[in-house]
């Protein structure tokens, strides 16, 4: 398995306090907000859920990351769910939801490629897409459907953020104000509900739009670390299924745990597999002073992409924002103890005091998985090795 792939069927190591949470949140008809940083598990866990539904439900999984706008958006929602596997099986129920987006003027059977390469004139002049319309035929098209249909949008603040730029605060709250009306429709929500998942905050970027009251419909759900034993499990359940032949004492296992910091299996894998590598160009038993090995050739030129990641998601801020992210982790990376009065100190700094959210731009740097407070309010990085990249790589 290549690490940072969704994983699917036994390949996928349950979560299980994650998954009743956020069954319970459904089966109380609750539409949900699963916020989650990148490669801490969010679409494997979206994948399980669809794949192993609760009786009386069915899962559809969307992913909208690429849409710019509303109608993107609306269209690659109806599109999605008209290939979706749940569909594919329901004739009569895929017949009435083809013929309902028709008399509307919207062919399921056309993809935007194709509308932008004009193969159907009529089509690429039909009239925008509206919320009532997505409800219109939604509704009609499930409501004899046996099965309460969850509809898991993966990356929904993306498509928020990229509306906001482009439209202003006017906009987005055009689009969510259609959203939120989906929610709150009782005769909906009898055959419809939602998950809407993503990697940026929908929260932090709601604030900073100042459309707080069009996302407070939803409950807001997350992806805990794995706890110590069950991140114990988790070493050899990947073990035992992709190096069998490699096992870990106690020790081991608890010198990859402490070295992680943060019990996300992405993290844990990246430091099995190095630990696989030791002991296939070695032909020797591993122990516990080859993570520190392991450790080290992680952090090598060449295998820095693993960890890319956690600069690039800052290019989102705008170029103020960003630089005062970059000095806020500096500072967390240098120094000991980081107060919020540090961090307070540091915004009203010339260059931030006022131009910068400093609020926004922390909560963001929390929200999605830089860091955290312990429970003195003292910052820190999530993980001593993203840390460790970060003084080495991350400016």
């Amino acid at each position: 398995m290549s690490t940072g792939n969704v994983v699917t069927g036994d390949k996928y190591f349950p979560r299980v306090k994650d998954e009743k949470r956020i069954w319970r949140q459904i089966m109380q008809g609750s539409h949900i907000l699963l916020l989650a940083p990148r490669r801490v598990g969010k679409t494997s866990l979206i994948t399980h859920i669809k794949d192993n539904p609760k009786q009386g439900y069915a899962v559809i999984y969307v992913f909208v990351q690429t849409c710019d706008s509303e109608q993107s958006f609306y269209e690659k929602l109806l599109r999605e769910i008209f290939r979706s596997d749940y569909i594919s099986g329901l004739q009569q129920i895929k017949t009435t939801l083809f013929n309902k987006a028709k008399s509307m003027n919207f062919s399921l059977s056309l993809s935007p490629t194709n509308l932008e390469l004009g193969v159907n004139e009529q089509e690429a002049k039909k009239p925008p897409i509206t919320h009532e319309m997505i409800r219109d035929i939604l509704y009609h098209s499930l409501k004899d459907s046996d099965d309460t249909v969850i509809i898991a949008i993966d990356e929904f603040p993306d498509v928020l953020e990229k509306i906001a730029h482009t439209h202003g605060k006017q906009g987005a709250e055009h689009f969510l104000s259609g959203i939120r009306a989906l929610c709150q429709d009782p005769e909906f929500n009898k055959k419809v509900q939602f998950i809407l998942t993503g990697s940026i905050g929908l929260d932090t970027l709601a604030e900073k739009l100042g459309v707080t009251d069009l996302i407070n419909m939803l409950t807001i759900a997350g992806i805990r670390p794995l706890s110590h034993d069950e991140a114990l499990a988790f070493i050899d359940f990947y073990s035992n299924r992709y190096l069998p032949e490699v096992s870990f004492d106690k020790d081991t296992k608890e010198a990859i745990i402490e070295a992680v910091g943060w019990n996300m299996p992405y993290y844990l894998r990246l430091v099995c597999e190095q630990l696989y590598d030791i002991a296939d160009e070695e032909e020797r038993n591993i122990n516990s002073s080859d993570v520190a090995i392991a450790i080290h050739t992680l952090f090598q030129q060449a295998s820095t992409t693993q960890f890319a990641h956690w600069r690039e998601r800052l290019n989102r801020l705008d170029n103020t924002e960003r630089k005062f992210a970059y000095q806020v982790l500096d500072l967390i990376c240098d120094n000991q103890v980081v107060t919020k009065g540090d961090l307070f100190n540091l915004s009203q700094h010339p260059d931030f005091k006022d131009t910068v959210n400093s609020r926004y731009v922390i909560n963001c740097l929390l929200n999605d998985g830089y860091l955290f407070q312990d429970e003195t309010d003292i910052y820190q990085f999530t993980s001593p090795l993203f840390k460790r990249w970060w003084g080495r790589y991350g400016n």
